[in-house]
């Protein structure tokens, strides 16, 4: 299965580590998961050109959901979604000033990860 992720496209700590976490998946398994800069039009002619075997993923980083509705913008609806964190408290985002510690962050991304890819099988 080739996985296609769009990270949360904001400008917040969150964001960043969202952006950041997206990269480590691309930057560990490139042959199957490409990270997408942005979503377009373009992308619904990708889409049909695609098979079954391509999944779409919107990683957003909070429960605005910008990456899933950049999908719905453009009237495309059967992707996947990933809210990394659970609410925007500011105080919460402090922990993204610095991007060095992302464990949790990318075990919570590989655990929704597994969970949508088992959902294919």
């Amino acid at each position: 299965m080739k996985i296609k992720i769009y990270p949360c496209p904001g400008h917040c700590n969150v964001s960043m580590m969202t952006k950041t976490v997206a990269q480590y998946f691309g930057i560990v398994d490139e042959e199957n998961i490409t990270i997408l800069p942005h979503v377009s039009m373009n992308i619904l002619q990708e889409i049909e050109a695609s098979d079954d075997t391509v999944k779409y993923i919107a990683m957003n980083g909070c429960p605005s959901t910008c990456a899933s509705m950049a999908y719905e913008d453009i009237g495309y609806k059967l992707y996947d979604e990933i809210v990394m964190t659970p609410d925007h408290d500011l105080k919460h985002n402090e922990k993204y000033a610095n991007l060095d510690d992302l464990d949790a962050e990318i075990e919570h991304a590989q655990q929704a990860l597994d969970k949508i890819i088992e959902s294919y099988q």
